[in-house]
């Protein structure tokens, strides 16, 4: 027996996360969305996306079978209802009829399968292949049905299908995705001028109400400043990822608005812990306690965040609160950890920071300064972010970078922490077998206490033997031109402007 998807998730099922105008009603407001963003785009296929700019896109080209909306409900996009056994292992999805890729032709199960398949393939490279790993088999019994076999129980299928990285595409259009990416979403993609502008038209056949804006065009312009002051010339109407040290000032600025929210993302240092001397886990523990999170956090973030342990972020329920996190670094500890690690002198690593990430620039050198009395000599290198991918990650002993929320705590710390995660073999090798088991339980159950007291047990083994340097878990602000109405910023880092338009 199939039972109906969970109530909690039936609640808003039915209805969009915005107010949007009814099929056919005048899409009065119109005009180009001029967004700003900092970084090109290394990837236009939605499977191989790892970047906030990236993400962004993939939302405007394609669709999920699941949406996460602002307030972090999971709704119905492509699949209008699902179903799923009581051992929570089979999961059956409707497809909803008549959405057409851009290219034209319906959508329908045979894409879907297409698109899993292609994501759990090792040789498609996908960054979220492990989130998936549960899936078995699958099968379309007809075009509008597709059944998903799981070889254990998920309860939470249905919202880790709502990630940016599984969008739907055509099955007949692979070999395109990456210079000229076709999906059902609700703008079509037009062109791409790396260090200049990607372009996108309104999708005049998207399948449900909206979008208004008849463009959207993300500008790449890699300075703050003049992201900034394009914004109040009025040539741009976001600015993406305000840096924390802009928004008291532009919350004061005439004809602009600012939304800052909290968000799972989490910025920090990398330790590669394959390579010396961070394959020491006394070195790794030696900077944690060098340097303590709520000074960087402040230094950092100017109060746009807070100290995390994991990537599990201090206002989720399973957070880690009652593991306090020292007022005062612990310099005495963390220098007799290095001797023990055989250091008896100051420490000398260099430390790769990303150039055009001011907020991960401005930790890089925080570090650098704060870790000084412990006996780290960090010595900073500075590489475009835009090289980061090919030049730093998996390669650097230390380097400092960051990720975006997740949909769920599994895909926020399983593909990260776990030893066989897919992000965890391209970032620091961590193999904890604690962590392991405490991860690999917390998806067998469906019982919230249960997985508390699993990632209770995760975030005390890394605060023991951490895999490497997450200071904290930030907000997320973006600056809009005031004339931008009913678009909204989302805790996962892009917009839904479904319902967006330009007053005049």
């Amino acid at each position: 027996m199939l039972l109906p998807r969970r109530s909690a998730l039936a609640i808003p099922a039915l209805v969009s996360a915005v107010a949007l105008p009814r099929p056919g009603a005048s899409q009065a407001g119109g005009g180009t969305l001029r967004i700003a963003m900092s970084a090109n785009l290394r990837a236009l296929d939605p499977a191989k996306t790892t970047i906030g700019e990236e993400f962004m896109h993939s939302v405007f080209v394609f669709n999920g079978l699941t949406r996460m909306t602002e307030d972090q409900a999971v709704v119905p996009e492509l699949a209008e209802s699902w179903t799923y056994s009581p051992d929570l292992k089979t999961w059956e999805f409707k497809l909803r009829r008549g959405v057409k890729f851009h290219h034209g032709r319906e959508m329908t199960a045979d894409d879907v399968i297409v698109t899993y398949r292609r994501i759990l393939d090792p040789a498609t490279g996908a960054a979220s292949r492990s989130n998936y790993d549960m899936i078995e088999r699958m099968e379309a019994p007809d075009p509008y049905t597709v059944i998903f076999r799981l070889s254990y129980a998920y309860g939470g299928f249905a919202d880790i299908l709502s990630d940016r990285q599984v969008k739907i595409v055509p099955a007949d259009k692979l070999d395109e995705l990456a210079t000229n990416p076709i999906g059902t979403g609700p703008f079509v993609f037009r062109s791409y001028a790396p260090g200049d502008r990607v372009s996108y038209a309104r999708n005049p056949n998207y399948w449900e109400a909206g979008p208004r804006f008849d463009a959207v065009e993300m500008r790449i312009l890699p300075e703050m400043s003049v992201r900034i002051a394009a914004l109040q010339a009025g040539d741009l109407d976001v600015v993406w990822d305000l840096g924390p040290e802009n928004i008291r000032a532009l919350r004061e600025a005439r004809n602009v608005r600012v939304e800052s929210i909290p968000t799972a993302s989490w910025d920090g240092a990398i330790l590669n812990n394959s390579i010396a001397p961070f394959n020491d886990p006394r070195v790794r523990r030696a900077l944690n306690l060098a340097v303590a999170k709520a000074d960087v956090a402040e230094a950092v973030l100017f109060g746009e965040g807070a100290p995390t342990h994991s990537p599990i972020a201090p206002n989720h329920p399973f957070f880690a609160s009652d593991i306090p996190f020292p007022a005062r670094p612990d310099v005495a500890t963390a220098r007799r950890l290095l001797r023990e690690a055989g250091h008896t002198g100051n420490l000398r690593v260099p430390l790769v920071i990303p150039v055009g990430r001011p907020v991960r620039e401005r930790l890089g050198v925080t570090l650098q300064q704060m870790a000084r009395p412990a006996g780290f000599e960090f010595d900073i290198q500075r590489v475009p972010f835009s090289r980061y991918s090919a030049e730093v990650a998996g390669k650097a002993p230390a380097y400092i970078d960051g990720y975006f929320a997740r949909p769920t705590i599994d895909t926020s710390t399983f593909p990260f922490l776990h030893s066989r995660g897919s992000q965890n073999e391209r970032l620091w090798m961590y193999n904890e077998p604690r962590v392991d088991a405490a991860l690999e339980a917390a998806r067998l159950t469906g019982d919230l206490t249960q997985q508390k007291t699993h990632y209770v047990a995760m975030q005390r083994a890394m605060v023991e033997n951490p895999p490497g340097y997450i200071a904290y878990a930030q907000k997320f602000a973006c600056a809009y031109r005031s004339a931008v109405k009913d678009v909204k910023t989302h805790p996962m880092r892009w917009f839904d402007l479904r319902a967006g338009f330009i007053a005049s």
